[in-house]
């Protein structure tokens, strides 16, 4: 483990402060959650995923979905691509600015136009829609749809009903 020489004294609460260049290069924004546990004499913290804890869920709703209506489905966490039908390659990449962007904001993208975006080092063109993922006040991640032909208006929906699954699932939990 790479030492960065930051010190940081313990308020009476308990608490440290993580200085911003850590949580910048890290990619942690405020309010994400961070994973606290001890390896040997060493605390770590590492960042939280909620939808990766229901991975095995999220892809049997979306396999379920996929046989029904062939469509092929892309599932991100806040940092990461978790579940990709018909995509394998995305799986574990990073998320460019634009899907963080829509993460942040809790946008959604019904596109009928053609479009670009990067996970990692890879690139996907084609048809999306795009639904982010929000439990209580938070937004988990995005669902998504990927087509190379026009999607159908009904597909929209049918993100919108998976969506509500997981996090229903995640919320009864």
């Amino acid at each position: 483990m790479k030492s960065l020489g930051v010190v940081r004294r313990i308020d009476e609460l308990g608490r440290i402060v993580l200085p911003k260049e850590i949580r910048r290069n890290l990619g942690i924004r405020d309010g994400e959650n961070l994973e606290i546990f001890v390896e040997d004499q060493t605390i770590v913290l590492k960042k939280y995923s909620k939808l990766k804890d229901y991975n095995d869920i999220i892809e049997s709703i979306c396999e379920l979905t996929n046989n029904i209506y062939n469509i092929n489905f892309i599932v991100t966490d806040r940092d990461k691509v978790i579940y990709a039908k018909n995509q394998e390659q995305i799986v574990s990449k990073d998320l460019d600015d634009v899907m963080l962007s829509l993460i942040h904001n809790r946008e959604s993208v019904n596109n009928t136009d053609l479009m670009e975006i990067k996970f990692g080092n890879e690139k996907l063109i084609g048809y999306f829609n795009i639904l982010p993922i929000i439990s209580s006040i938070d937004c988990l991640g995005l669902i998504m749809i990927y087509s190379d032909i026009k999607l159908k208006e009904e597909y929209f929906n049918i993100l919108k009903l998976l969506a509500s699954i997981i996090v229903n699932k995640i919320d009864i939990s």
